[in-house]
């Protein structure tokens, strides 16, 4: 009964991620259902169950599910030997004048995430797998997940005809991989229900009949490849084609063509389609490999490509990356890369060949099992379809790396590797170690201190692993509830920065803010969640926070110039010109710094007359001046507060661009 409550889990995680923002609370829920789901499979799953498991797990297969978090590891360790690292800590190390560890991670944070991240998406996958043992439960972990991609499918076809707006803009769904595996699973449910119809003498043991299945497999399977048709290009639409075709050949191979010849037959047939399919997909040869499939230019992405490291900047890394490469005023959420760039940029070229070889070996792993079984052989034709669709979306789509697409990929792995083995075998394995068990426990009546053999059976270790993982994903819950990281997310400071009232009391003086029309304001960027007052805020408090971020995070361009302002305001023992060229550095053509960076800059000699520093200076105003209106007032702002110096430079820089707009700025006055 236990395990049968645990088969809602992973569908539920499913659609509580795809509600639910991705933001730290969301994971770890997540993580503390899959947390209680897989302590329930580890202590009340049965020895023959675990067995069953426990054969599944070969030695390269488990090398293969813990190569991603030790290369994870490897990128957070701290590396004793200097210049090995990421530069950017050396850099971030002299600018905050102490010591910081190199790392081969930009961003410890992301980082981490990121690893939380595949652990969900690893229990999910292994909690499904031991669910879908058994062929009655497995047939119902089908019907779930056909169920959710279809209920996605609906869900995106409505908002590609949503034309009110009624969808928040700063969401991005990307539906492709989940109408993608809809597909696939809507196939192979109907093949299913078509294989009962066809053996009458088998009655179906579920209570509805094998047509009313058909009838929801057909449906679910025309929403999925609408979703497919309306949001998606004509690259997905191959990938799933070719997906599709993959579970067809085993069908044909088991059904109509038998022997060796009937198979080369069918290989050939299938090599044909899949060769000629390639024609029909747009390939960009002027950009990146793991870019070519994709239609939409990612200059960012282009450029970081180019930089990439073999070790990669550390997995979730991306966004951090982004306001380095980007253009001036592109957000993150304006350009995402495809899922093998991805990969590439974040992990290196060399994780991601591994990674190919692993899907291309588990491809071929899944046929030859679905061609070997006498029953169930649906479920690893279906994996070996998901990893033909999947591979090939990696190198034109994006929303594989969404959470609720990566806990939704891994089901379906779990149930078409939970059911890629003869249950006989998995059978002939249990009576063998029950007489083991037996025999061992005949002995210890003569040998007591011999330990019993249960301690070393497959299912004990099977069990105790699952346990201790499920103790893990706990702890990992309540670690991310605990909101104990040193520092907020990437898109506002909590408590450590105060709030917009205390920044704009403490840095300008003579102004209570500084608003643009369009509501840019000078610490746009800065806004917090949590509202301080500005006498509450103490100097050591604020620079020692902001230093602790900037250790674990150093691509935070807000947190180095609010370091920076503050050292200007406080006359801290920081530079605050260091620090004011790192904001440059980490994010040059961020807007919604440009009003603030403008102020401490133009109010800062040092700053003014290093060379390097007036040619960033001479940017920000060229882009407030002549592309951006909405930042003038900020200008005047900035011009207002600014020391002698800043003023001279202010003027000559805005002089060329618009001779008339100095003036203006003059006539106002201090």
């Amino acid at each position: 009964m236990v395990i049968q409550s645990t088969m809602l889990a992973v569908p539920a995680a499913i659609a509580a991620a795809f509600a639910v923002i991705e933001d730290l609370p969301g994971p770890a829920v997540l993580s503390g259902v899959l947390a209680a789901a897989m302590l329930a499979v580890g202590l009340f799953s049965t020895s023959s169950t675990l067995a069953g498991f426990a054969k599944l797990l070969r030695p390269l297969f488990i090398l293969a599910l813990a190569a991603p978090v030790l290369w994870i590891a490897l990128q957070l360790v701290p590396i004793p030997l200097r210049g090995l690292g990421n530069q950017i800590w050396a850099t971030a190390s002299a600018a905050l004048e102490q010591p910081l560890e190199e790392r081969f991670s930009v961003d410890v944070r992301e980082t981490m995430l990121a690893l939380s991240h595949y652990n969900v998406v690893l229990a999910s996958a292994l909690v499904t797998a031991v669910i879908a043992l058994d062929k009655q439960r497995a047939a119902q972990v089908l019907y779930l997940l056909a169920s959710v991609t279809a209920a996605i499918g609906i869900f995106s076809i409505w908002r590609k005809s949503d034309q009110s707006g009624s969808l928040p803009a700063e969401h991005v769904w990307t539906s492709s991989t989940a109408a993608a595996l809809g597909v696939l699973l809507s196939t192979a449910m109907a093949i299913r229900a078509v294989d009962q119809l066809w053996q009458p003498r088998r009655p179906p043991r579920l209570p509805a009949g094998p047509l009313a299945i058909l009838i929801c497999a057909i449906l679910s399977l025309i929403v999925s490849l609408a979703a497919v048709a309306l949001c998606s290009g004509s690259t997905a639409l191959i990938a799933v084609l070719l997906g599709a075709t993959t579970i067809l050949t085993v069908v044909a191979i088991r059904r109509w063509f038998f022997g060796l010849w009937g198979r080369a037959g069918v290989f050939a047939t299938a090599a044909m389609l899949f060769v000629s399919s390639f024609a029909f997909i747009p390939i960009n040869r002027n950009a990146d490999l793991t870019m070519a499939l994709s239609t939409q230019t990612r200059a960012a992405t282009e450029r970081m490509l180019q930089d990439i490291h073999p070790i990669g900047t550390g997995a979730g890394t991306f966004v951090a990356l982004l306001p380095i490469y980007g253009d001036v005023g592109m957000l993150a959420m304006h350009e995402r890369p495809t899922a093998a760039a991805e990969i590439a940029v974040e992990m290196g070229r060399t994780f991601l060949c591994g990674l190919l070889i692993v899907a291309i070996i588990s491809t071929c792993i899944l046929f030859g099992r679905a061609l070997s079984r006498k029953h169930a052989y649906l479920y690893p034709a279906l994996g070996a379809g998901a990893s033909v669709s999947l591979t090939i979306l990696a190198f034109a789509e994006n929303g594989l790396f969404d959470l609720y697409a990566s806990l939704l990929i891994a089901a379906v792995y779990g149930l078409a590797f939970g059911q890629s083995l003869s249950s006989t075998v998995r059978d002939a394995e249990s009576i063998e170690l029950r007489q083991l068990t037996q025999a061992a426990g005949d002995r210890t009546t003569a040998a007591r201190r011999i330990p019993p053999a249960i301690f070393a059976s497959p299912w004990t270790l099977t069990r105790v692993a699952l346990t201790m993982i499920g103790l893990l994903l706990a702890a990992q819950a309540a670690w991310m509830l605990s909101q104990s990281w040193p520092f907020g997310d990437r898109r506002s400071i909590i408590p450590v920065a105060g709030s917009n009232e205390a920044w704009i009391s403490a840095l300008q003086s003579k102004r209570e803010t500084v608003t643009t029309t369009s509501g840019f304001t000078a610490t746009a960027r800065l806004k917090s969640d949590r509202a301080t007052d500005p006498q509450t805020i103490g100097q050591s408090t604020d620079l020692g926070a902001l230093a602790a971020a900037l250790k674990y995070s150093p691509l935070r361009g807000d947190i180095w110039l609010m370091l920076a302002a503050l050292s200007k305001q406080h006359a801290a023992t920081l530079d605050a010109t260091s620090l004011l060229k790192m904001s440059y550095y980490t994010a040059p053509n961020a807007l919604d710094l440009i009003p603030l960076r403008l102020s401490v800059a133009l109010g800062t000699d040092t700053a003014i007359k290093e060379p390097e520093l007036r040619d960033l200076i001479r940017h920000d105003l060229k882009v407030a001046v002549t592309g951006r209106l909405a930042l003038r007032p900020a200008i005047a702002a900035a011009y207002q507060s600014a020391s002698a110096d800043g003023r001279a430079l202010a003027e000559s820089s805005i002089s060329e661009l618009d001779p008339g707009y100095v003036q203006k700025l003059r006539s106002r006055g201090p």
